[in-house]
């Protein structure tokens, strides 16, 4: 049995060191982050607010291992009739750099699994792909792609996904000194940990590997891929 306290938040990822927060963050002096920052209109960061609260809240959820037994599927309730048998897209931009990107944030430290061993790419994708995702949210997330490489280039010269190791982690903590870029990681954080929950039906935690590392009990039955939300409605 794992010792008591929340495996989740032990991760030597860089999200869960860091110390900046959302509404924290100085003004950022690199034209290019400032140019991010001011590209997010009064509305659009209402729904990114709105987004980062329920971040909280999962994580807020995660922190009471009593909650574990009725902690809800978010995946669920996003869900849309996506495949996931052809992965051949995390070979093609941008995914290759989301994969990256989502290494740095849940790391294989020898605390659990990775991004990448629960799928956190494919299910970011089945949640960009679903019909009822927020278009802004959508466009926010696929578009910090694009900033990443805009700063990774200025920066360093290279795009993100062409950069040794610590220079990928330089410029993720470059980004994060900017309010929209904070918020960026924030948002591939709350789908890593939905992808570490979620019923494996929706593309994440293959085999229920985020259940076991939690010893987490699903409820049953799970839902087969011809028994997903959307085909239930």
């Amino acid at each position: 049995m794992k010792s008591v306290g929340l495996p989740v938040l032990s991760k030597t990822g860089y999200y869960f060191n860091m110390k900046s927060k959302v509404g924290r963050c100085v003004k950022p002096t690199d034209n290019i982050l400032s140019k991010w920052d001011a590209s997010i209109t009064p509305e659009m960061a209402h729904k990114l607010a709105m987004l980062e609260q329920r971040r909280r809240f999962l994580t807020g959820m995660l922190k009471s291992s009593a909650a574990l037994g009725t902690l809800p599927l978010w995946g669920i309730l996003q869900a849309c009739a996506w495949q996931t048998e052809k992965q051949s897209f995390l070979q093609q931009h941008p995914w290759q750099t989301f994969s990256m990107v989502q290494e740095h944030l849940f790391p294989a430290d020898g605390n659990g699994p990775s991004a990448r061993e629960i799928n956190a790419s494919v299910y970011l994708k089945f949640v960009l792909d679903a019909p009822d995702t927020d278009a802004d949210d959508k466009t926010f997330i696929l578009k910090g792609i694009e900033w990443l490489d805009g700063l990774s280039k200025e920066q360093f010269g290279q795009p993100f996904m062409a950069l040794n190791v610590l220079d990928q982690n330089k410029a993720l903590k470059k980004i994060a000194g900017s309010a929209a870029g904070e918020r960026w990681l924030s948002h591939l954080v709350l789908y890593i940990l939905e992808a570490l929950l979620t019923a494996p039906a929706y593309g994440g935690n293959p085999d229920g590997i985020g259940w076991q590392w939690l010893e987490h009990q699903a409820g049953f039955p799970q839902p087969s891929k011809d028994k997903r939300y959307t085909e239930l409605l």
